[in-house]
């Protein structure tokens, strides 16, 4: 009989982590999530500089985000309100913005004039799996299932920081990130959160080369989409839906760990290689694939990989990337742990996680799949 239930979950993973890894992991798994504070790097210097004073902010090993102080608020200048997404993994707040002024409705183009968010805290597992991307201003990128939007913050922070200001645009960048969310009342949250922290030059369809953000609500189990519009990608993360254990944990009283069952593994790894071999049709050759999950389970991780390179094989030839040392270097002592297809973060030996990640190039296609390459 198939494992199911709390004692089910239990047996699963101490089989494949051990009994005594195990305890350890589930045991961290009941702290609160450790964020980072994700400042926006297209602040003004001196609001960054007065943030830095009043939060206490110091570099981490993750970069574009700092450990932080919370202050009494009578300490600070300006007060932020936090927006509940219900998602612990990422806390995005309000911009400062005055009383007169309003938000733009969501499919505009826009961005009111106030100020924008001045930062957001994330779960530093996920800033690391969006920046082991490796994004640069001149690429493509997908971000195919990006709501909330924490990891697509990232991306577009380390794709255009630097080089886009509140009020000025570099007309020399030619880089496209576009964020798609499948879930419409999810799509629509995070445009809005998006537009709180990016300049507006780079949603604006008139600068040159622009709009630089796309947002887009395509189904990825659809071989064609409107994703192809503005393929093929150099660059797609997937961070597909999938079982959080942590969140299951943390959620008992709600009953859904009680639900657990192999069955639902088998279901959602199903899911994610359908939808990440449909992602390899929108990259092009050379370009990179990566793809995480908060999941703990090998059926969810390693095991989907495994799956989708079997897949594949007959269309596609696909490199498994290592772990390089620069993306080993943000995790905390060091702790990020190779597996035979990708890379964990554990919250047992790290203060961040857990979170699975696997970085795959495309190193051609065969002549079978030259057919049906997405229109430039």
């Amino acid at each position: 009989m198939a494992a199911r239930g709390i004692d089910g979950w239990h047996r699963h993973h101490a089989d494949h982590f051990g009994q005594e890894r195990w305890e350890a992991l589930h045991n961290s798994m009941h702290r609160d999530i450790e964020h980072l504070c994700y400042v926006n790097p297209f602040l003004e210097a001196a609001h960054r500089a007065l943030l830095e004073r009043e939060y206490g902010l110091e570099a981490t090993t993750v970069p574009g985000a700092y450990s932080f102080d919370v202050p009494q608020e009578n300490c600070l200048s300006r007060q932020f309100r936090a927006i509940d997404h219900s998602d612990e993994h990422v806390i995005f707040v309000t911009p400062d913005r005055d009383s007169e002024e309003t938000s733009p409705p969501a499919n505009s183009a826009a961005l009111p004039r106030g100020p924008p968010a001045p930062f957001f805290f994330i779960d530093g597992a996920a800033a690391i799996a969006a920046l082991a991307l490796r994004t640069h201003d001149c690429d493509k990128v997908l971000d195919v299932c990006a709501a909330p939007g924490g990891k697509a913050l990232v991306l577009a922070s380390s794709m255009f920081g630097g080089r886009f200001g509140r009020d000025a645009f570099d007309p020399g960048v030619r880089g496209r990130l576009v964020c798609n969310e499948p879930s419409k009342e999810r799509a629509s949250r995070m445009q809005e959160t998006m537009r709180n922290f990016l300049p507006a030059s780079l949603l604006d369809p008139h600068t040159a080369c622009g709009p630089h953000v796309v947002f887009t609500a395509a189904d990825p189990g659809t071989p064609s989409n409107t994703m192809e519009r503005n393929g093929p990608y150099d660059k797609i993360l997937l961070d597909a839906p999938c079982t959080r254990d942590r969140n299951l944990l943390r959620e008992r009283e709600a009953g859904k760990l009680h639900a657990w069952s192999q069955g639902t593994l088998k279901v959602s790894s199903s899911w994610q290689l359908k939808w990440l071999y449909n992602a390899l049709w929108l990259l092009r050759e050379g370009g990179i694939l990566l793809f995480c999950t908060a999941a703990l389970s090998h059926d969810e991780c390693d095991g989907v990989v495994e799956r989708l390179v079997r897949k594949a094989s007959g269309s596609f030839v696909l490199e498994v990337l290592p772990l390089e040392q620069g993306i080993c270097d943000m995790v905390p002592a060091l702790a990020a742990e190779s597996t035979p297809w990708g890379t964990r973060i554990l919250p047992d030996r790290t203060p961040f996680g857990p979170l699975y990640f696997c970085r795959l190039r495309l190193v051609r296609r065969v002549h079978g799949a030259v057919a049906h390459l997405p229109a430039p």
